[in-house]
């Protein structure tokens, strides 16, 4: 009886460890985000437990706010945790708040869209001759 009462225990510390969310975190890909570039970015936000990993097949569900650069980008996708854009022509910052019931407060991520060093270049140095 007293095994029972302890896997029981066990088993709720556990769960509780493992599959209760804490907190949200943001994550970006690419890391660096330069104006024009086909290459799209892509914004993740994942539920984190108590021990800092990811929750497994947890999805949350809410909602991307953009109160500041707005008009620096082009939203292709966005679902409940992830957000899809791309970059237009002008450099800055970029504020991205995600609003979701399991937190009271919304996640905040801030990009900085910089410009490339090669898009300044001149182009006689990029074609070899």
């Amino acid at each position: 009886m007293l095994a029972l009462v302890f896997a029981v225990l066990l088993g709720v510390v556990a769960y509780k460890t493992v599959f209760v969310p804490v907190s949200v975190g943001m994550e970006s890909y690419p890391k660096k985000i330069f104006i024009n570039t086909a290459t799209p970015v892509d914004i993740k936000v994942v539920a984190l437990n108590r021990i800092g990993f990811r929750i497994p097949f947890m999805r949350l569900h809410g909602k991307f706010i953009i109160p500041e650069g707005a008009t620096k980008i082009q939203v292709l996708k966005t679902e409940d945790d992830e957000m899809i854009f791309r970059t237009k022509s002008t450099a800055g910052k970029l504020v991205v708040l995600y609003y979701t019931p399991i937190i009271p407060f919304p996640v905040e991520i801030v990009l900085d869209i910089e410009t490339s060093a090669l898009a300044y270049s001149k182009p006689s140095l990029l074609i070899p001759s």
